[in-house]
């Protein structure tokens, strides 16, 4: 009462209200300010309750990623609990309203979650989705089926696992990922109101597993397929074309190489796909869909097909169709080359 009461008798609200939730610090105030440039990109000076459902990022959403909530209620509840009154949010309300939420959130790295969640803003202007669409790549590419890796680590199938467990899940898949990545991943996927910041990760990889389909599309067919995410390597006939370019004099000469094998072939009569089935079965297949080593290549040219090459023509066309530089034979796109259209 004596520093901030009006003579000494009346206590203002506004004033009370300003003294409990103090000021916005630099970081914090950085992070409002980008949220709102996010959803006022018009620079009208207001945004409508539709603009925030368009832009919240729902599938993160704690009691969305748990499936104890339709993204619509998460999304409306809400809404209706700090902006239903008002039918435009002004740049006032928007930060009145993280001003509040501040107060009684002491830790910036916490209050930075409330952004990464639902807005997927961060401090430091780092995009996960890169991230996402680099483990998505990879999945598409090998066909990998990640979800079993997390299961060892949720018995009782409780949907989260510490940030560790998810690391180490990452890991055991084979995919490469940075550790910033995951980092950023697993923030994005945690449960912000978690002590241990506990990572869903049914959530993640139902997201992951976007690049094959929708998650229970056999239960609601007339659903909306959206269309394939746009991804390097995500073309369904990736492993029908090689994309290794070769210089000039090496390029010129395998392609020579390839049209003679062609010609021979075809005088033959022999189909090119099915001398490669033995070295695709499970027991002697690397790993990798529609590939095979070097010396299994070379063998299969050799004792297979009949093909007389010499060595330095072996290493070419080996050359020529390692697409994924591990020493490993894309046998789909050669055989595409080779084998006449059907």
């Amino acid at each position: 009462m004596r520093t901030h009461a009006t003579c000494g008798k009346e206590f203002h609200f506004g004033t009370f209200m300003e003294c409990v939730r103090g000021t916005l610090n630099k970081m914090r105030e950085k992070l409002v300010d980008t949220a709102w440039n996010k959803l006022d990109q018009d620079k009208v000076g207001y945004i409508t309750l539709d603009r925030i459902k368009d832009v919240y990022h729902l599938k993160c959403h704690p009691m969305v990623m748990i499936q104890q909530k339709t993204e619509e209620e998460a999304i409306n509840d809400w809404l209706n609990e700090n902006f239903a009154l008002i039918q435009k949010v002004t740049p006032f309300d928007f930060k009145e309203y993280y001003l509040l939420i501040g107060a009684s959130i002491p830790n910036d790295y916490d209050f930075e979650l409330l952004f990464i969640k639902a807005w997927k803003i961060r401090v430091d202007g780092f995009n996960v989705d890169i991230a996402l669409n680099n483990i998505k790549t990879q999945v598409f590419k090998n066909r990998n089926r990640i979800r079993e890796f997390f299961r060892d680590y949720d018995p009782l199938r409780h949907r989260l696992i510490l940030k560790e467990q998810f690391a180490a899940s990452i890991d055991n898949s084979k995919l490469i990922v940075l550790p910033r990545d995951i980092r950023a991943i697993c923030e994005q996927y945690c449960m912000n109101d978690d002590p241990q910041y506990l990572v869903c990760w049914t959530a993640f990889c139902d997201e992951i597993d976007t690049v094959y389909t929708l998650k229970e599309l056999e239960k609601t067919p007339l659903r909306e397929v959206l269309p394939r995410p746009k991804l390097n390597g995500l073309t369904p006939d990736r492993f029908l074309k090689c994309p290794v370019v070769l210089d000039d004099k090496r390029e010129k000469a395998a392609n020579a190489l390839i049209s003679r094998i062609k010609r021979e072939l075809y005088d033959k009569r022999i189909y090119v796909r099915g001398s490669f089935k033995d070295f695709a079965q499970t027991k002697m297949c690397i790993g990798a869909v529609g590939h095979v080593t070097y010396t299994q290549f070379a063998q299969a040219c050799s004792s297979q097909l009949k093909i007389h090459l010499e060595p330095h023509e072996t290493e070419l066309l080996c050359a020529k169709y390692d697409d994924l530089n591990n020493r490993t034979v894309n046998y789909l796109a050669f055989t595409g080359d080779i084998d006449p259209p059907p």
